[in-house]
């Protein structure tokens, strides 16, 4: 498994390897021929008109047992130039996507503070965000395929990895109660040897289902559940709101409230069930 997560990273650092190199050279060449600050800022801006949230962004606070945190990164880039005429003529490249998800706890009441654990997701993945949609508009559906890696980074008892090939059909109600309802199911096969946590499918099994209803008020609450093989059960709720309605309009950010209880919070205690946990911050970005 560790051979096989290894190439997926080698890959992943081929591929950005080569994109920058490519990026340098042509900075490199405009710098030649205009200003070099010019050139840079083109290159800069290329890169960023090609980088996107894809997860929620938080952080948040809570005590249970001690005081700790939870905090989200998440991102992703589309390798394609979407102005260019040739590919617009063929947009399914357009769509494909290399991923980057974070998530840590943080234990704040212990002495230095040290991070409990942290996952690390690159990923690689197909997205349609459009195949399908009724003639009123009320209903659309698309979808997400893609291969993925997580670990914590850890070494010898602590290590945690795990490879996964998945799919993911969307479907976007748009107008439910007032508000709108994103349904995601995603199912997954699990990729190589399962060294550093051979039970894994028994606590977080074969998929997982979010439920995101975002109110005509702006609130909304999305619903994580997972089940293992052997029943063993877990739910993640989020419920945020804009504090630009709450404080200063400039203020772009949301409230966060997140609420977990279940298995395997973490990569790392995927096989403890902890006592349920209550945090709040703040989201820059949710779903």
């Amino acid at each position: 498994m560790k051979r096989f997560a290894g190439l997926i990273f080698a890959a992943l650092v081929v591929v950005a390897t080569t994109f920058f190199s490519s990026a340098v050279e042509g900075a490199q060449s405009t710098d030649r021929e205009n200003d070099t600050s010019v050139g840079s800022e083109q290159n800069v801006n290329r890169f960023l008109n090609k980088l996107s949230p894809d997860e929620p962004l938080f952080f948040s606070m809570g005590w249970r047992e001690e005081w700790n945190a939870s905090f989200q990164l998440s991102f992703k880039y589309a390798f394609m130039n979407t102005d260019d005429p040739v590919l617009l003529r063929g947009p399914l490249w357009t769509r494909v996507f290399f991923g980057y998800t974070q998530r840590s706890l943080w234990i704040l009441g212990e002495e230095s503070s040290p991070f409990y654990d942290t996952s690390y997701r690159p990923s690689l993945f197909y997205r349609q965000p459009l195949a399908l949609s009724s003639s009123s508009g009320q209903l659309s559906f698309g979808w997400q395929a893609g291969v993925e890696h997580e670990s914590n980074g850890q070494g010898g008892d602590e290590s945690r990895s795990l490879n996964i090939a998945y799919f993911e059909p969307r479907f976007d109600f748009a107008s439910v109660f007032g508000g709108r309802l994103v349904v995601r199911p995603r199912v997954w096969t699990y990729v190589g040897n399962l060294d550093d946590n051979p039970d894994i499918a028994e606590y977080r099994g074969y998929g997982q289902l979010l439920l995101a209803y975002t109110s005509e008020h702006e609130w909304q609450l999305a619903a994580t559940f997972r089940l293992g093989t052997e029943g063993h059960e877990s739910v993640q709720l989020d419920l945020t709101y804009p504090m630009d309605k709450l404080l200063l309009p400039t203020f772009d950010a949301y409230l966060h409230l997140q609420y977990f209880s279940g298995w395997g919070e973490t990569l790392r205690s995927y096989d403890q069930r902890r006592p349920w946990q209550l945090r709040v911050g703040l989201a820059v970005v949710r779903w």
